[in-house]
């Protein structure tokens, strides 16, 4: 028996936390729908453990998100060739060159040539196919249109992918120019600094108030170092803990969407990621009601699921999703309008995704501009921290010439 935590949705779509003790993944999956509970997410516990086990992870070549987006785009060129499901994932196996890439699809292989539906046979890993994943699936088999369903989920991924790695691309050149300029700080007053500490020594009082703060600080990093890792450490740990707890989420959700120059980040790419999920799952046969709980359960933000749960329980009255969305602070005016308008013409789900495409390209446009302040904020603040370093020595060094002889 294995120790999993969980995070579900119950039916009326609270969500829920806790850990269970059972054989495997999929018994975790069938208890909890035992229970009453829609899974979201399922995690064996020692994978949990921290930053080591995760590490040691991704050492081994675990399957990450983009191997799966990899995997969907290949298997829709497969299918749209004229392989059967099965050849395909076949094929892919045989062509894989990462090993748990290669074990989960022989694994897959196997459930689906044992009579399993493919759908039944992905969400036999939670870890790695989400809720949302298996459902689009699932819709695409009841319908008759698998390779459709494949398909909005390769272009699904594949938009999401990019995104993010436009965004890390983005933050590559402020990152090393924050441990690069870090790192030169750190080396001056670590071993630059205290080599000008026994000229200065005798000097006593007479030195300028500059040079005396820059030597104590250089003091405290070269006898005190540990202290400041155990004071950052802690900091750490109680701030992702805190985080990680409910009351943590919930303050967090309401911060980030009010913090001056990234909180229209945040909205605009919870509007972008919320419409282009929705869109996609309605593109692909899921009835709506359904969506929405789907949808609830993957944006991760108290306050959007706040909002989904107005728009569902409006929906359930017939009276539309805009109407919700235009009470909110989050959705703008035009991604409201762009939704009445798809409900008006029946093509609610096609708009979805055009007001994906639309709030990805401001999420593209917010970062540049954020990062276009951001970098020179950081050379000025490095300057000044080097030039404060170089005119306190300056300075000390013009105070032993003024000395009496």
């Amino acid at each position: 028996m294995d120790t999993f935590h969980y995070e579900a949705t119950t039916r009326e779509g609270n969500i829920v936390t806790g850990s269970i003790d059972v054989a495997n993944e999929r018994s975790a999956v069938d208890r909890l729908q035992e229970m009453g509970y829609f899974p979201i997410k399922i995690v064996r516990a020692i994978e949990r453990e921290g930053f080591v086990n995760r590490l040691l992870s991704s050492l081994q070549g675990g399957v990450r998100e983009k191997d799966i987006m990899t995997f969907t785009y290949q298997l829709v060129v497969l299918l749209d060739a004229g392989f059967t499901l099965d050849r395909s994932l076949s094929i892919l196996s045989e062509l894989s060159e990462k090993k748990k890439v290669k074990e989960l699809l022989s694994e897959l292989l196997a459930h689906v040539r044992s009579g399993k539906s493919f759908s039944d046979s992905l969400s036999r890993f939670p870890n790695i196919f989400q809720l949302f994943y298996v459902n689009m699936i699932k819709a695409g088999e009841a319908g008759g249109f698998i390779e459709d369903s494949i398909s909005r989920m390769a272009v699904y991924l594949e938009n999401s992918q990019g995104l993010k790695e436009d965004v890390r691309s983005a933050l590559i050149y402020p990152a090393l120019l924050c441990v690069v300029g870090g790192a030169a700080v750190v080396l001056l007053l670590t071993f630059v600094v205290p080599q000008f500490t026994k000229i200065f020594a005798d000097m006593g009082d007479a030195l300028p108030l500059p040079t005396i703060i820059l030597l104590a600080i250089s003091n405290a990093l070269v006898y005190y170092w540990w202290v400041l890792a155990l004071v950052i450490g802690g900091v750490y740990l109680f701030a992702r803990r805190y985080l990680r707890s409910e009351k943590g989420r919930q303050s967090w959700d309401r911060i980030k969407f009010r913090l001056p120059m990234f909180g229209k980040l945040f909205r605009e790419a919870a509007v972008s990621r919320f419409s282009r999920t929705l869109g996609t799952l309605l593109g692909s046969g899921v009835p709506i009601l359904n969506a929405f709980q789907i949808v609830k359960g993957t944006l991760g933000s108290e306050k959007i699921s706040d909002i989904i749960s107005e728009v569902k329980e409006s929906t359930r009255k017939g009276r539309g999703i805009s109407e919700p969305l235009k009470k909110s602070d989050i959705f703008p005016p035009i991604a409201v309008h762009m939704v009445t308008v798809g409900e008006e013409t029946g093509r609610l789900d096609e708009m979805l995704i055009k007001i994906a495409d639309r709030f990805d390209i401001e999420v593209r446009t917010t970062v540049k501009r954020l990062l276009s302040l951001l970098e020179p904020l950081l050379i000025l603040f490095m300057g000044v921290v080097v030039g404060f370093i170089v005119v306190s020595m300056l300075l000390a060094i013009f105070s032993i010439n003024e000395l009496p002889l």
